[in-house]
Formats: structure tokens, sequence, C-alpha cells
């Protein structure tokens, strides 16, 4: 058995200089420094409706919505771009009109923002009719529905929820296609010459013309292209640009998949069993409700805008054709804006113009959001009411910069104007006519504000409602 009284020697002998030598009285110091409960102070209680900026946010280095709150406070402005596309001669002279392939389109979209006012109208009613695939008849029925049910029934939202993916997938199916297309482009482009004839073998063999092509086109990139390109990577530890554009590729080839004419047909026929058994409808109803899904499938896919059309078709143009590298810039960070603008992380509705209103040309945007705040009436049943604020900006010809921001809530509308410098002496006479202006149209005003604009302001500095939740995002109009 062996000894459990283990000896350990030193080798190195102990010198007496040292045990002569006077010992430090070590000073004892504490790890942190004691707090006074006298002293605590309660932190200050924040409101987040006041809050602007970063602040609004606790930091999560893993959240997608705080990267994207990063990106917009860096992001182009909308209409700074515009401006300078419709309003800046120079510009204009030196960058668009000299351009061989922008000129004619220019010319075209000058053409089709000429409007009166029926012709605006139609054009805003046009951006809110299709900001969302989820427009017409059959998708009110859907929120009628949702609204009736029991907030906690996760049955019908899974089956709704479901529904609404393969829609969208189904509805975008050309534009799927083109983004595969575009990424296997940029795949290529980046992947190192020895390898591009093989590559171009698989590509070559998908067929993006034809929509019965698909079972086909997805068995090619599941089983011969994504392979190859995972080879690729883990081998040569490529996770620069071509990984990038590898995980585009796998994001579109599930919706490719998900917009199948099968997984949007069950996902369908799942959600109007749901509906029949659990909401009491008739067959008589089920083929109503269908008949609706029908003809809002065919406005959607029939309604079309002119100056929308052209005015997109320029930008495009002007990134993908144009040297100009001025004017190729300016449209590339209207196409920036355009999508962040558009995000679902956004709770708000963007909408745009674009104007020459009998000969004056003018931009401007219009941001509306809806929240709801706690009723001041303690007597309501109703504990929250629909607060709707609008921010409404115009960049007019030879006249200046316009801000106006519209709080309506219980039917109580407050207005904040600001006007450019040069009108800054009509400010009492510009608050007298609208006053007037609002008596004759019977709307009625608790407060109006008029004042002169000393700084552009961004949408995100007088909507403060951009809050992460633990669930979703609210995007809700």
């Amino acid at each position: 058995m062996l000894d459990n009284n283990i000896s350990i020697k030193t080798n190195n002998p102990i010198s007496d200089n040292h045990l002569n030598k006077p010992k430090i009285k070590l000073e004892e110091v504490q790890p942190f420094n004691v707090v006074d409960p006298t002293k605590v102070i309660k932190p200050q209680k924040q409101d987040a409706s006041n809050q602007t900026g970063q602040n609004l946010y606790n930091y999560n280095p893993d959240s997608v919505f705080e990267k994207f709150i990063k990106s917009l406070q860096n992001s182009p402005v909308f209409a700074e771009s515009a401006r300078k596309l419709i309003l800046n001669r120079q510009f204009i002279n030196n960058n668009i009109k000299s351009d061989p392939i922008l000129s004619t389109l220019f010319k075209s979209f000058l053409e089709s923002i000429e409007m009166n006012d029926t012709e605006i109208l139609e054009f805003l009613k046009f951006q809110q009719g299709t900001y969302t695939k989820f427009n017409g008849e059959f998708f009110e029925a859907l929120r009628n529905l949702l609204g009736k049910t029991n907030p906690d029934n996760n049955d019908f939202k899974t089956a709704l929820r479901n529904f609404l993916r393969g829609y969208d997938c189904f509805v975008s199916l050309d534009e799927t296609s083109k983004s595969i297309e575009a990424a296997l482009n940029n795949i290529e482009r980046n992947l190192p010459q020895m390898l591009k004839n093989s590559f171009n073998e698989m590509t070559n063999k998908l067929i993006f013309d034809d929509t019965g092509n698909m079972d086909k086109n997805l068995d090619i990139l599941k089983n011969e292209i994504l392979p190859f390109m995972g080879r690729y990577i883990s081998k040569m530890n490529d996770f620069g640009t071509i990984k990038d554009y590898v995980s585009l590729l796998i994001h579109n080839m599930v919706r490719l998949e998900t917009a199948s004419k099968e997984n949007f047909s069950e996902s369908m026929e799942t959600l109007f069993e749901y509906i029949k058994y659990n909401f009491d409808f008739n067959e008589k109803d089920i083929e109503a409700l269908r008949l609706s899904l029908l003809n809002t499938y065919e406005t959607a896919s029939n309604i079309k805008n002119d100056s929308i059309d052209s005015f997109f078709k320029l930008i495009k143009s002007g990134v993908t054709e144009s040297e100009n590298l001025v004017s190729k810039g300016v449209m590339e960070e209207m196409t920036e804006s355009l999508l962040f603008s558009q995000n679902v992380h956004l709770p708000l509705m963007h909408m745009f113009l674009p104007l020459n209103y009998n000969g004056m040309f003018m931009f401007s945007e219009l941001w509306i959001g809806k929240t709801y705040e706690e009723s001041a009436d303690k007597k309501k049943k109703q504990e929250y009411v629909q607060t709707y604020k609008v921010f409404i900006t115009f960049d007019i010809q030879n006249l200046g910069y316009f801000e106006t921001t519209l709080v309506l809530k219980e039917s109580k509308l407050s207005l904040d104007i600001y006007v450019p410098n040069n009108l800054s002496s009509s400010i009492n006479k510009i608050k007298d006519d609208l006053v007037n202006l609002l008596d004759k149209n019977s709307l009625s005003v608790t407060n109006i504000s008029v004042q002169e604009s000393v700084k552009k302001r961004r949408f995100n500095e007088v909507f403060s409602n951009f809050i992460e939740r633990k669930i979703g995002v609210d995007v809700t109009i």
C-alpha cells in the first residue's frame, strides 16, 4: 500500500539573508467600493415613446433588428437623391441628358409625372393598394376571421401563416427565378477560372422561362450545384463573396420549393378546411371565398401605374446600364433607400410623389404610422385608442422645403408645419389661411403650429415606435 504522507522538498535552499529582511505589511484592499445605501438613487423611468435614435434599443449582438437599425442610421436619404433627379438642373444637364441610355427614359419619366388632382390621388392610391401582396377582398375576410377567433388559437394562426407564406412565394415566382439566376451569375463571376467550366455545365441545364421546369430546376440546384459549391467552400475556405451569394441562393431555393403548386394547393386546402369546420362556413361560403381569392390575385396581377413603372425603369437602367458614375451613384442611393423604406422591420407605410404640377416640379414623401395609446377617458370600456401620425415632406421648385406632422387621436387633429426661410415673414398669414381652409372643409383642429424649418428631419426622428418584439416586429398599418 502506498504511503499517504507525501513530502515535497525544494532544490533551492533557503538563504538566511531573506529571513533577516523586514516584512512588508500588506494593505488590505477591498475588491470593490462598498455601496452606501443612503446614496442609492432610484433610476428614472424611461418612456420609450419619447426616445429616439439608438438609445431606444438594448444592444443585442445577435439581433437582426439591431443590425437593421444601425444600417438605417447610415442609409441614403431618398428625398436627397430624388431632388437631384427632379429639381437640380445642373445634375440633370450634366449627367442625365448627356447620357445616351438615360436621356430617353428621363424624358418619358417627366411626361409620366405630369398629373392633375385626380391623377395624384390615383398615384397615391396605387402605392397604398400595392404596398403589400395581402390586399383585397379575400385578405380582408381573413382579417375579419382572425379578429373573431380566440387570441390563443394557435391552430388557426398556423394554418393562416402557412398559407400566407405559400401565397407570397407563389405570386413571387418570377422574381425568385430572376434572383436565383442573378445569384448564379455572380457566383460564376467570382469562381476561380479552373472551376467555371464545370459550374457552367450544371447551370446551363436550368430553364427559367417556364414554370413547368420547377421540379427539374430544383433537382439540379439541390443535387448538383449546391453540393458542388459546398465542396468548394469547404476545401478552399472561401467565406467571402461567394459564400454570401450561396446563402442568397439557398434562401431563394427554399422560396422556389414553397412556391410549387402542390405546396400552395395543400396550404390553401388546409386553411379552407379549418375555416369550414370552425367558422360554420357552408360549401357556398367556401366557394365565394375561393372566388374572392381568384379575383384578388387577378386584380393584383393586372394593376399597373405608368408613372411608377417609368420611375423604376429609369432607376434600374441607371444602376445596371449607365456608364456615368455620378448618375449611377445617385440611382444606387435611391435603390438602397427604397429597399430600406419597404423593410419589414418598419411599422410604417411609405409613399412618395414625384410631380410636375402645372409646370412646377416637386417631390414629396409620406410616412404613415399607427400606434395604440391609453385612452385619457378612464370611463371608456376601451382601454387603448388608435393614434395615427403622418409625416409629409415637400420640396418645391423655386419655393423651398416644407415639413408637416399630422397627428389624429380620437377625432382630434393637430398639425405642426415647417416652412422655408423665405416664407418666415408670412407665418401668421399662412396659419390664418390654413385655419380658414380647414374650417371651410369642416375639419376640426385642436392645435396648429407654423414655424420656420431650420433642419430637415428624417422619418426615424419623427417616429419613435421602432421597438423590437419578443416574437416578431409590429408591421401593422
